[in-house]
């Protein structure tokens, strides 16, 4: 193993209280009810991410999309969107979830490439890069690898491919971790990569795939990082058995 790539939404940082954050300040912005703007905000990401499972929309356009699409459902220039999420990036609270410092700090004790591969809704890439440096988490990622930088969003194969392609490294040496299932969990295995779907409803770290593992949290990464960078984890790739600490 050589590379490993983390998700950031509610898999390093908190996706709900950056929407409460973003949500509040729509709401200030339009002078309008929190309620009908949550509502609103939870609609648009629906579809969105239905329409991204199915390969839908403009790769290239990612970002302005989910801007446009929310604008129209709140029926407000798509600068008031934009506001917002500046106002929210600036404002929030920590964000960091428990245990994802820690998982980030075993990755390079274990001496692997740390990158983020991140898809984009309603606030760019570079908004979550901040986030991630202001809340300390930047020191432990090697590259960060956004959606509407790349021109693609998971699970496109291009968006996997990119960090294996910057730091060439083959897609059997590299993990991808993440707590969507179809954008994440497939999206990597799709491409030859290891993967593993963060999942709170697993009762512990197990094997669901050839290449494939579930944990219940960030918490347990480094159970499968010993697993997959220590001689035992070499021995159990080769075979493609499942391993007696899963």
């Amino acid at each position: 193993m050589k590379l490993v790539s983390f998700d950031v939404w509610n898999t390093l940082l908190d996706m709900d209280g950056m929407l409460d954050a973003f949500s509040a300040e729509l709401s200030n912005l339009m002078g309008t009810c929190i309620v009908d703007v949550v509502e609103a905000i939870m609609l648009t990401r629906a579809r969105i991410k239905a329409m991204r499972a199915k390969s839908e929309g403009d790769p290239k356009r990612a970002l302005e999309e989910s801007q446009e699409m929310l604008a129209e459902v709140l029926g407000v220039d798509i600068e008031v969107i934009r506001r917002a999420a500046a106002r929210a990036t600036l404002n929030v609270g920590d964000l960091v979830l428990p245990g994802a410092e820690d998982a980030l700090r075993d990755a390079k004790r274990h001496r692997l490439k740390v990158t983020v591969t991140g898809n984009v809704m309603f606030w760019p890439g570079s908004y979550t890069r901040l986030l991630l440096e202001r809340f300390g988490l930047m020191k432990y990622i090697d590259r960060t690898f956004f959606a509407d930088e790349v021109g693609a969003f998971k699970p496109l194969p291009e968006m996997f491919k990119k960090p294996l392609e910057v730091f060439g490294v083959e897609p059997e040496e590299a993990l991808h971790v993440g707590d969507t299932y179809a954008e994440d969990f497939e999206g990597a295995l799709r491409v030859g990569m290891w993967g593993v779907w963060i999942n709170p409803e697993a009762e512990g770290v197990g094997r669901i795939s050839e290449r494939g593992f579930e944990i219940p949290s960030i918490g347990e990464l480094p159970e499968v990082l010993s697993m997959l960078t220590g001689d035992m984890g070499k021995a159990y790739k080769s075979t493609g058995q499942r391993s007696p600490e899963v």
